[in-house]
């Protein structure tokens, strides 16, 4: 049974129901059809998934009993490593048709019409999450929406992947990440940088595209949301403490979980944070978000906090050039922490991006005649990836493949 209510569940649901009514049904192009790989479609897709979960129900279960939790910032949990590629990569489930049609519905005021199209809309999804023993619940829906001041991009879309197991109560935020025009065009819209407004984020710059589509103004008949606030919103009408809450996300959602994650941490002892149990941060395949001095801080609340129980593992396959975008060199952006690079021998840990620029980062972070000690390896310098293979080598099946050589339960 759920730590959660089905009422409130469905509180949910309406009111997402009465969002979509304000919305304007988008064009043709901007919808994620017009731009699926072939490994996306959804019964292939979903089916995929559920292989990966009854080929690996030990690691799964042994997920499960950690909470979706590692023990320390220098190894992640494989196991939960598992879980949390199969909670991302099935936030690729959504079905776009039957989110349009919803809005169709939405806005005759047809409340069952719409009702029946969004639940179609997640019925994959919520396949993966039984199979995961877990409830999915939709967070916060603006992929067919661009922020306010942009013609062509995309917001967040994000969902609770809720533990059905009493005992050991845990729920993990996922976000979507590319499949669409409009995603790709969010990727690409990196500068100028934006500067957060009121603290956000510690004030750093930050890449344009994954700032808009989380903390943009998305206005809806007059109504002005924002992403973030929307999503911890609707957490807290479901939210039971004590469940410990972890983030993951692929590639444009690794990247959104990223930036969610440490806005949380830097929330914490705020009122949107303080009732939650922060656990860990999971992103696989994620472009680099912001400059200094987000990486420092986020560092500083997670690996510089040894048994701290927040830890974050960038997850990287080798030979995946979006982990490397934009350029460190021209960009000035740093990966959050460390990472492991899967490799076709096994795991291999990343070194520190981030570099020390205040007195206070130098305590954990390296100084900046140390750098080139403590760069990431690149996928382009990488002789025995191609360039045909650096695009290949993103595909969330990649990553599952490379899984299998790291240690996990069996």
């Amino acid at each position: 049974m759920s730590v959660f209510s089905q009422s409130d569940i469905r509180r949910i649901q309406l009111e997402h129901i009465q969002q979509l009514s304000q919305l304007e049904i988008p064009p043709p192009e901007q919808t994620t059809s017009n731009a699926d790989p072939p490994w996306l479609f959804p019964v292939v897709l979903r089916n995929t998934l559920l292989d990966w979960i009854s080929s690996n129900r030990k690691a799964i279960r042994a997920a499960r009993d950690s909470q979706c939790t590692s023990v320390s910032h220098d190894v992640p949990n494989w196991d939960t490593v598992l879980f949390t590629l199969v909670e991302s990569t099935a936030m690729y489930l959504r079905k776009d048709k039957d989110v349009l049609l919803a809005i169709a519905a939405a806005r005759k005021g047809d409340i069952e019409a719409a009702e029946r199209h969004l639940t179609d809309s997640q019925v994959h999804i919520d396949a993966i999450a039984r199979a995961l023993n877990c409830t999915f619940v939709q967070l916060c829906d603006f992929a067919e929406q661009p922020p306010d001041g942009l013609w062509f991009s995309s917001g967040a879309y994000a969902g609770l992947f809720i533990s059905n197991d009493t005992r050991n109560p845990f729920a993990g935020i996922a976000f979507k990440g590319s499949n669409s025009i409009a995603d790709f065009v969010t990727d690409m819209y990196w500068k100028p940088p934006v500067k957060p407004t009121k603290g956000v984020l510690w004030g750093a710059p930050t890449h344009r595209g994954f700032y808009l589509g989380l903390f943009g103004q998305f206005t809806r008949k007059g109504e002005k949301l924002v992403p973030f606030n929307v999503l911890f919103q609707q957490l807290d009408k479901v939210y039971k403490h004590p469940t410990t809450l972890h983030f993951t996300g692929h590639s444009l959602g690794g990247a959104f979980a990223t930036l969610a994650y440490g806005e949380l941490l830097r929330c914490d002892k705020a009122e949107i944070a303080q009732e939650y149990d922060i656990g860990d941060l999971y992103t696989f395949g994620a472009p680099r978000t912001s400059g200094h001095p987000f990486a420092a801080r986020v560092n500083e609340l997670t690996i510089a906090v040894e048994g701290g129980g927040r830890y974050l593992f960038r997850i990287v396959n080798n030979g995946d050039m979006v982990s490397e975008c934009p350029l460190r060199e021209l960009s000035n952006f740093q990966h959050v922490g460390g990472g492991w690079k899967l490799t076709k021998k096994g795991p291999e840990q990343i070194r520190i991006e981030a570099v020390a620029e205040t007195e206070s980062d130098s305590k954990l972070l390296p100084s900046a005649n140390e750098y080139s000690t403590f760069t990431d390896s690149s996928a382009s310098t990488d002789p025995s990836v191609s360039s045909g293979e650096m695009y290949i080598e993103h595909d969330p099946r990649k990553y599952y493949s490379r899984w299998q050589q790291a240690p996990h339960s069996t």
